[in-house]
C-alpha cells in the first residue's frame, strides 16, 4: 500500500435515490455523493461491487481506490456541492446482510440495572449456587435490518418497547476458530445500531423452565436500525474505547463507553467463531451500556424520536410510530 493514499476518514453507505433505487455513497464531512458519480466525474477507473459488503472484503482491494476518491472529491471541490447526509435517506449500510449477531448481558451496569427492575425473581437455592466461568451471551436478530433513519414501527397491543444503543462490528474475512487476537484481521468496520427490544415479550410467563424469548423480545419488523454508514476499520484507533449515547426527544438516556464491556469485540469474535464460520458481511452487535428504557421503567411512545451515536460511526435518528394492525382480507 502507498503510505499517503489517505487524507481524511470517510464512510460507506448504501442510500434511495429519488427513483427509489439503491445506490453505494461515499460520506466525507457529513456529505455524501454517489461513489458510481464521483468515480465517473473524477475520470476513475469504476470501483466493482454490487453492494459494500463487496467492498469491504479483506483483500482491501477496493480501499485504496475509494480513499483516492474521497481526497479529490475534496480537493477538486465536488463535495461542496454534495447532498448533506442528514437530507439523505439511509439504507442499511451493508446492501446485503449476513448473520446478525448480538451480545447480551455485556455492560455489567446494564446488567446490574435490569435485575432491579426486570428479571424474574430467583429460587433461593438457585440464587446461592456457584457460578461457572463466565462466558459471553450472544443470540441471533431474524428480522430485517432498516436504515438509520427510518421508523421503528410499534406493535399493537405492546406497550414495552425499548432502546439499546451499541456499538455493531462488521465481518469482513471469513474466518472459524478465529483466535482472539487474530480477531482484527477479520473485522472490515463498525457501524452505530439499536437493539429495539420488547420487553413485553421477553420472558414466557406460560414457560417457566425457558423463560427468554428472543425470538418474539427482539425481531420485530424495524427493530435492527443501523448506519447511516460503515466506518472503515482504519478510522477506529480504538474500537475499547468509544462512546455510545442514546437521546430520547432529547434527552440523553444512555452515555456509556465501549471500554466498559464484559467481553470485549476480539473475544466475541472468538467466541461466535467456535460455533460458525463468519462471513463478510456478517454483524456482530456488541452490547447495550446503562441507561435503556427497562431500566429506568420508560418505554418508546408514538411520536418519540430516538437518536443514537457511536463514536466515529455516525448518528442515527428514528421515530417512534404506531403499527397499525392489518388483518388479512384474503384478495
Amino acid at each position: 500500500m502507498n503510505g499517503d493514499w489517505v487524507r481524511m476518514d470517510f464512510g460507506l453507505g448504501t442510500f434511495a435515490g429519488c427513483d427509489g433505487q439503491a445506490f453505494i455513497g461515499v460520506v466525507v464531512d457529513d456529505r455524501m455523493i454517489s461513489l458510481a458519480e464521483a468515480t465517473e466525474k473524477l475520470g476513475r477507473r469504476e470501483i466493482a461491487g454490487a453492494a459494500v459488503a463487496d467492498l469491504l472484503h479483506d483483500d482491501d482491494r477496493h480501499f485504496d481506490e475509494i480513499a483516492r476518491v474521497a481526497e479529490e472529491a475534496v480537493i477538486g471541490g465536488l463535495l461542496e456541492t454534495a447532498e448533506p447526509l442528514d437530507t439523505c435517506r439511509p439504507l442499511p449500510p451493508l446492501g446485503r446482510m449476513g448473520k446478525m449477531l448480538y451480545a447480551g448481558a455485556n455492560y455489567s451496569d446494564h446488567v446490574r440495572n435490569m435485575r432491579r427492575t426486570f428479571t424474574p425473581a430467583l429460587d433461593p437455592a438457585e440464587a446461592a449456587r456457584p457460578v461457572a466461568s463466565l462466558r459471553p451471551y450472544m443470540f441471533g436478530k431474524v428480522s430485517s435490518p432498516t436504515g438509520a433513519y427510518d421508523d421503528i414501527l410499534l406493535p399493537p397491543g405492546l406497550d414495552r418497547i425499548d432502546w439499546e444503543g451499541e456499538l455493531m462490528v462488521v465481518i469482513g474475512a471469513p474466518g472459524r476458530h478465529i483466535r482472539a487476537e487474530h480477531a482484527r484481521r477479520h473485522i472490515a468496520g463498525y457501524m452505530t445500531t439499536n437493539d429495539v427490544s420488547c420487553r413485553d415479550l421477553t420472558w414466557r410467563d406460560d414457560r417457566p423452565t425457558l423463560r427468554s424469548d428472543f425470538l418474539a423480545g427482539k425481531s420485530f419488523d424495524s427493530f435492527a436500525p443501523m448506519g447511516p454508514y460503515v466506518t472503515p476499520k482504519r478510522f477506529v484507533f480504538d474500537h475499547s474505547d468509544l462512546f455510545i449515547r442514546t437521546w430520547v426527544n432529547g434527552d440523553l438516556k444512555q452515555d456509556g463507553n465501549t471500554r466498559d464491556m464484559t467481553f470485549g469485540v476480539e473475544e466475541l469474535i472468538e467466541y461466535a467463531s467456535r460455533m460458525m464460520t463468519l462471513l463478510p458481511g456478517d454483524v456482530i452487535a456488541t452490547g447495550s451500556p446503562a441507561g435503556t428504557g427497562q431500566e429506568r421503567l420508560e418505554f418508546l411512545r408514538p411520536n418519540d424520536l430516538v437518536e443514537v451515536e457511536v463514536q466515529g460511526c455516525g448518528r442515527m435518528r428514528n421515530t417512534a410510530v404506531a403499527e397499525v394492525e392489518r388483518i388479512a382480507d384474503g384478495k
